[in-house]
C-alpha cells in the first residue's frame, strides 16, 4: 500500500493549507497537483516560477507550473520544504519526495509500515493513513 500522510504549509498570514500526501522515497522532488495548487496558491505566498522540466516515470518531460519554499508541518514537526507544481493526472494530490523526506530525516520501517521524522518540535512515528488498509 502506499504510504499516504496528512501535511499542512504555512502560509505568510498565518493560514493554514493542508493535504494529504503520497509518501515516494524514488522521487527526486517533492510535487503538488496543478488541481490542488489552483485552489490553494492564494493561501500559501512564497511560491514563483519554475524552470525545472520533471521526467516522469514513464519518460515524458512536463514543464514545472511553479516553485513553493516553506514551512511544513506534518504530526506537529516541522521542517523547510520546497515543492514544484505540475498534474499528475489524478495521480495523487502532493508527492513527498526524498527532498523533503531527508529533510524530515525521515525513516520508513517497512515492517510495521510506520515512518519515524524528526525536526522542529521533536519527533514522532507516523502511521500510514491509507484508506485501503485492511485488518
Amino acid at each position: 500500500l502506499p504510504f499516504l500522510q496528512n501535511i499542512s504549509f504555512a502560509g505568510p498570514k498565518g493560514e493554514v493549507v493542508r493535504v494529504k500526501a503520497l509518501f515516494d522515497e524514488g522521487a527526486m522532488i517533492s510535487a503538488m497537483c496543478t488541481s490542488i495548487f489552483q485552489k490553494v496558491k492564494h493561501r500559501l505566498g512564497n511560491w514563483g516560477p519554475s524552470s525545472k522540466r520533471l521526467r516522469m516515470a514513464n519518460g515524458t518531460i512536463i514543464p514545472s507550473l511553479g516553485v513553493w519554499t516553506g514551512n511544513v508541518t506534518i504530526a506537529g514537526i516541522q521542517a523547510e520544504g520546497e515543492f514544484e507544481v505540475f498534474d499528475s493526472a489524478g495521480g495523487w494530490n502532493f508527492l513527498f519526495g526524498k527532498p523533503m523526506l531527508q529533510s524530515f530525516k525521515a525513516i520508513h520501517n517497512y515492517e510495521t509500515d510506520q515512518v519515524h521524522i524528526r525536526g522542529i518540535g521533536g519527533n514522532r512515528i507516523l502511521f500510514n493513513q491509507s484508506e485501503n488498509k485492511s485488518p
